[in-house]
């Protein structure tokens, strides 16, 4: 019995070349498709992250206005309490209610969710407009600086605190405490104050100093935060620019 082979042609090279060409093409495409399917996943969480930043911002400049009102009204507070004293007319009523409120303190609290996502997405990489990844960068260093700031007024104005719990008398810093409004002077004047002035003049000095250092603070962190709020407005302005509102 025969067996009959069959002949096989080869192929030619036009046929290895268009073979060649058709496998690069699929890849390429492959290969294409892909970075167009990432591009999309990046271009998606690069609008979800800094639609964060852009919430965030909103929050920071009424939080920013809301500061720079209270600091400003405590300034004033200070003026009018140096005002009596040098007129002598300072009453150990005046000594309590003053001190009390300037002892206080707002202190500004960054909405920073967008700005944490994004470092834990690997930075800025994923930003691809120059002015928010500056605007970005800006923003933060002054943060910084504010947090700073704020820390050294803490820490002057924690003192007068510790020295009112030895200085005050505790039941008119308990009456203050109970009738205590919601305003930025929340604690009202005591009906009825001991005579602080004639019996602890130094202490009452030392207290006036503590409340006089800590919020000559206020004036530069006002100086600051304007300066937060114009990068911040800046920023934001970039932002809805970029991608919409």
């Amino acid at each position: 019995m025969e067996v009959h082979h069959h002949s096989r042609h080869p192929k030619k090279w036009k046929e290895y070349i268009t073979e060649f060409i058709m496998l690069f093409l699929a890849v390429s495409l492959g290969f294409m498709a892909e970075n167009i399917r990432e591009h999309q996943i990046e271009k998606h969480r690069e609008i979800a992250y800094l639609k964060n930043v852009h919430e965030d911002l909103k929050l920071d400049l009424i939080n920013i206005d809301n500061v720079l009102n209270s600091n400003t009204i405590r300034l004033q507070a200070m003026d009018t309490l140096f005002t009596i004293i040098n007129n002598n007319t300072i009453t150990n009523e005046d000594v309590y209610y003053y001190i009390r409120n300037l002892a206080l303190r707002a202190t500004f609290e960054s909405s920073h969710v967008g700005l944490d996502q994004i470092k834990s997405a690997g930075g800025l990489r994923m930003v691809k407009n120059p002015e928010i990844i500056s605007g970005i960068q800006e923003y933060e260093r002054a943060l910084d600086a504010l947090d700073k700031l704020e820390n050294v007024r803490e820490r002057t104005l924690e003192q007068a605190r510790f020295k009112m719990a030895v200085v005050f008398e505790p039941s008119i810093s308990y009456e203050m405490l109970v009738d205590q409004g919601q305003g930025i002077m929340r604690f009202n004047r005591p009906n009825k104050a001991d005579a602080i002035l004639q019996n602890n003049k130094q202490a009452v000095k030392e207290l006036l100093n503590l409340v006089t250092f800590g919020l000559n603070s206020n004036k530069y962190l006002n100086i600051n935060l304007e300066k937060l709020k114009k990068i911040g407005q800046k920023l934001d302005s970039a932002i809805v620019k970029e991608y919409g509102d």
